[in-house]
C-alpha cells in the first residue's frame, strides 16, 4: 500500500493575502502536473486563473492540477491551506471523469468553494432549459442530446419530447460556433445518419433577428451576485461568435455605436425588466462565476443561447474596432475582488461596479 504524500503546492506570491486554490484538469491528460510553472491542457476549463492573477492588490494562487486517476496516485493536495477553493473544471461533456474527482476531493471540505463540481452538470445544453424553465421574461429553447442517429430513432425522439423544428445541430463538447448546421426537418439530418462515433445536441431554433435584419448577441458574466456585460456582437448571420465582429459589424458605424454603448454604459443601463430576468437566471443557475450568451429582444426579454462556467473572459483586446470591450475589464476585476472578499472575509472588498470616468473616456475615444 502506497503512502500518501500531501502536496504543499507552490504559491505565486506568499503575500499573506487570501489564498485561492484553483482546481484544473482535463480527461485527456492522465499525468498530474504539479509544477505551476509548467503549462497544462485547458480543455473544458475556464480562464479564471488568468483573471485572478490580474487583481491588484493581488491574491495568492495555488494551481491544483488533477487527473481522472488522482485517487489512484500517492499525491494529495493540502486543501486546508487554502482560504478559498475554486473549481475551474467546468465542461461536463469533455471532463466528466475529472469533474467527478474534483467533487470527491471537495466533499466534506470546510472551505468556501467557487462553482461546486456537483452544480456543473446542470449547465449542459440539454439541461439548462429545464433549470431555467418558467422564469418570467426568459426563454431557454429546448435541447435534446442523442447518439447513433437514424431517421426512425430521431423521429421517435422528436415526437417523445414535442420538439419543434427548425433546429441547430452540433457535436457534444463543442463551442465557438462549431455546428453541423440549421435544419428545417428531421429528414434533413441525413448527413449524420449512421454516425456511430459522435454524440450530438439538437436545439430548437429561435429566430431573434430584429426588424433591421440583424442578429444581436450579448455575452454577460455572473460574478457572485453581480452581472456585467463582456461583449455585444451584431451579425447578419444567425450563428454569432467572436469572429462575427469581423463581418458587417466592422464596417457599419451605427452597429458599432450600439455595441460601444452597450459596453460603456454597462448592465445598469439595461431596462429594469431585462435586469430582473438576468438576475433570475443567475439565481436559478447558482454558480458564482458563470457566463451567459443570449439575445435581448425588443420587449426586454431574454432568449438564452448558452449558460455555463466554461466561457473564457479573454482579457486580450486586439481588434481595433472593438476596443469598447475594454470597459468590461475593470468591472470584472472589481467584481472578482468583491467575490473573494465575500467568500473569505480577507483582502480588499473592491471598488464600485462601474468603470471610472477615466476608463469610460478612454473607451469612448
Amino acid at each position: 500500500m502506497n503512502t500518501v504524500e500531501h502536496r504543499h503546492f507552490e504559491t505565486s506570491l506568499g503575500t499573506g493575502l487570501p489564498m485561492v486554490g484553483v482546481l484544473t484538469g482535463s480527461d485527456g491528460v492522465r499525468q498530474m502536473v504539479t509544477d505551476t510553472r509548467e503549462r497544462t491542457e485547458g480543455t473544458g476549463n475556464n480562464d479564471c486563473i488568468r483573471m485572478i492573477k490580474m487583481l491588484d492588490p493581488p491574491v495568492d494562487i495555488g494551481r491544483m492540477h488533477i487527473t481522472p486517476g488522482y485517487f489512484r496516485g500517492s499525491r494529495r493536495y493540502a486543501l486546508e491551506r487554502c482560504d478559498l477553493l475554486w473549481n475551474a473544471i467546468t465542461d461536463m461533456d469533455q471532463n466528466a471523469e475529472t469533474l467527478e474527482v474534483a467533487r470527491k476531493m471537495l466533499t466534506g471540505v470546510k472551505k468556501p468553494v467557487i462553482n461546486p463540481p456537483e452544480l456543473i452538470p446542470r449547465t449542459r445544453r440539454h439541461e439548462i432549459p429545464k433549470v431555467l424553465a418558467n422564469l418570467d421574461g426568459v426563454k431557454a429553447p429546448k435541447a435534446l442530446r442523442f447518439k447513433y442517429p437514424t431517421l426512425e430513432r430521431l423521429k421517435r425522439l422528436v415526437a417523445d419530447h414535442d420538439f419543434k423544428f427548425p433546429a441547430i445541430v452540433r457535436p457534444v463538447g463543442t463551442h465557438s460556433g462549431q455546428v453541423v448546421g440549421l435544419f428545417n426537418a428531421v429528414e434533413d439530418l441525413e448527413v449524420i445518419f449512421g454516425d456511430r462515433k459522435t454524440e450530438y445536441y439538437m436545439t430548437e431554433f429561435v429566430d431573434v433577428r430584429r426588424p433591421d435584419g440583424y442578429y444581436h448577441k450579448t455575452r454577460l458574466y455572473f460574478v457572485g451576485d453581480e452581472i456585467l456585460i463582456r461583449q455585444h456582437i451584431i451579425s447578419d448571420e444567425w450563428s454569432i461568435h467572436g469572429r462575427s465582429g469581423r463581418g458587417v459589424l466592422a464596417t457599419n458605424e451605427n452597429l458599432q455605436a450600439e455595441c460601444r454603448a452597450m459596453l460603456v454604459n454597462g448592465f445598469e443601463a439595461l431596462p429594469a425588466p431585462t435586469r430582473a430576468a438576468l438576475h433570475s437566471i443567475r439565481q436559478r443557475v447558482g454558480l458564482d462565476y458563470c457566463g451567459l450568451d443570449c439575445a435581448v429582444v425588443e420587449d426586454g426579454s431574454i432568449v438564452v443561447f448558452e449558460c455555463n462556467a466554461t466561457m473564457n473572459f479573454k482579457p486580450n483586446f486586439l481588434n481595433p474596432a472593438t476596443q469598447h470591450n475594454r470597459a468590461a475589464l475593470p468591472r470584472m476585476l472589481s467584481a472578482l475582488r468583491r467575490l473573494i472578499h465575500a467568500k473569505t472575509g480577507l483582502g480588499p472588498a473592491g471598488e464600485g461596479p462601474s468603470t471610472s470616468e477615466a476608463d469610460a473616456q478612454t473607451v469612448r475615444a
